[in-house]
């Protein structure tokens, strides 16, 4: 076994790598301090007290996995022999122990990363293309089918979101149930096959088009747009959807590598459209007519639990009959049915007709027609009250060349001493036009600080408003302004 550490891997110098005989999983188990951190690591084993001195198999149920089951079940041991806080760490091995972690599957983060935004090895490795899917073949022949698949999360990338703002996950840009996956819904779209065969009986799509700010993280791209007007090679687009709280919710990790790993080791697609993901929440992907529709069936899932008195460790595994198929009709169909409060959401995705899609994208949000957009171009005086600080594009005012100086020339515009109506100071209210935004609803804010700035050295103000908008630091909404 190779064991490949991408830099960023959290990895506390008390841990331990062990490997653990079921699907030689690689672990890495925590010190009791860390154990009940969330996702401290990607691939959690919990480690008890000492005071438990069986080994074996101490908890084996159906069912939700919840700290009420694992207790009703838990032979050889006690809840205090095993736990200090049983509900969240029990919690913790229902979600990072017992499911095959998704990271798994693959090797590790960087691979996972390379792969969902369409390159690494399985794309475009000199080595041959069976050499580098063998081991996800491996794992679809001997457990693909029987285990409960946890969706992507990362120990890389715990850190970055909470500092990005992002929240306290490790969830990928790509799958980020958090702030980028309203529509429960993800989709691949792949443009070649390994055997230059075609895609088969499986539906192929024309793709419309793709808004480069979607999907950033992927293409390294702030900005920009393209359109595929009927030249695009043969696109297949296949999608999973879930509900909150059924089992379509429960095996979305499942669905997940259905339509994604599973779908490239086994018949070869493989590529991306240029500028978007391979895979992704359908909110990041391209814009495309129609996507096939997969989903998961299963019996109940079989959670079992082994502890091993000599290390501490609590492992777990999941057993389950799976299988994968066809929905009835294809995504869109599948999606406005499971969710008819909001059916229409999903046509800004899957619209149908590309031809009618691009005709109003494009005369609509990118091209001048005649007469004046209701949001756009709209005169702003300094008779009004306002005073210019800098601008871009046809509003172009640029700011002081020394970044410092023109950093404190707007601090003093913010602090200027403005007033309520009760007479009482406040920070002056900032104004951002943006003609070019795509969203009405970002396109005229107006922004009033609730908190002290941070310091230049610790905040570009300015720039805040004009190129880089973020979250941290000390610039969240509801709490600092």
């Amino acid at each position: 076994c190779i064991v490949s550490m991408h830099p960023q891997k959290i990895v506390d110098p008390k841990n331990i790598l062990i490997i653990k005989s079921n699907l030689l999983r690689l672990i890495i188990s925590m010190s009791r301090q860390t154990a009940t951190y969330a996702l401290a690591l990607s691939l959690f084993t919990h480690r008890a007290s000492a005071a438990c001195t069986f080994t074996g198999e101490i908890a084996s149920f159906t069912d939700e996995c919840n700290r009420a089951n694992f207790e009703a079940a838990l032979t050889g041991c006690t809840l205090a022999d095993l736990f200090t806080d049983p509900d969240t760490e029990i919690a913790d091995l229902c979600k990072y122990e017992a499911p095959v972690q998704f990271v798994e599957i693959n090797g590790y983060y960087q691979l996972d990363r390379r792969y969902m935004n369409g390159g690494g090895p399985l794309i475009d490795s000199p080595e041959g293309f069976a050499i580098e899917s063998a081991r996800a073949l491996r794992f679809d022949a001997n457990a693909g089918s029987s285990t409960l698949i946890g969706w992507p999360e990362y120990a890389a990338l715990v850190e970055y979101n909470s500092r990005k703002g992002l929240g306290d996950h490790g969830y990928p840009p790509n799958f980020d149930l958090e702030n980028s996956c309203d529509l429960n819904t993800v989709m691949c779209c792949f443009i070649d096959d390994t055997q230059d065969a075609g895609f088969g009986a499986d539906s192929t799509t024309d793709v419309c088009r793709h808004d480069l700010a979607n999907s950033p993280r992927s293409n390294h791209i702030k900005s920009g747009w393209s359109i595929f007007p009927n030249l695009e090679t043969s696109t297949h687009c296949v999608g999973y959807t879930w509900q909150d709280g059924t089992d379509s919710d429960l095996f979305k990790g499942n669905g997940l590598y259905d339509i994604s790993l599973r779908n490239t080791v086994n018949k070869g697609y493989y590529k991306s459209i240029p500028g978007a993901p391979l895979c992704a929440c359908i909110e990041q992907m391209p814009i495309v007519e129609k996507a096939d529709c997969r989903q998961v069936s299963a019996g109940q899932v079989k959670y079992t639990f082994s502890h091993d008195a000599a290390t501490g460790q609590i492992s777990g595994i999941t057993s389950v009959n799976i299988q994968y198929e066809d929905c009835a009709n294809d995504l869109a169909i599948t999606f406005k049915n499971n969710n008819p409060d909001q059916a229409e959401a999903i046509d800004e995705h899957l619209v149908g007709n590309c031809d009618q899609d691009l005709f109003n994208y494009l005369n609509e949000e990118k091209f001048l027609i005649p007469g004046k957009s209701a949001t756009k171009y709209l005169d702003i005086s300094e008779e009004d009250g306002w005073t210019f600080v800098a601008g871009e594009g046809i509003r172009f005012l640029p700011p002081n060349i020394d970044a410092e100086a023109a950093d404190a020339s707007f601090r003093s515009l913010v602090n200027a001493g403005c007033k309520n109506d009760d007479g009482t100071t406040r920070p002056c209210i900032i104004r951002r036009f943006c003609d070019s935004c795509n969203r009405d609803s970002h396109r005229d804010i107006y922004y009033k600080r609730l908190t002290d700035i941070p310091p230049h050295d610790e905040l570009y103000l300015l720039d805040l408003f004009l190129n880089n908008w973020a979250s941290a630091p000390a610039n969240k909404l509801g709490v600092d302004f």
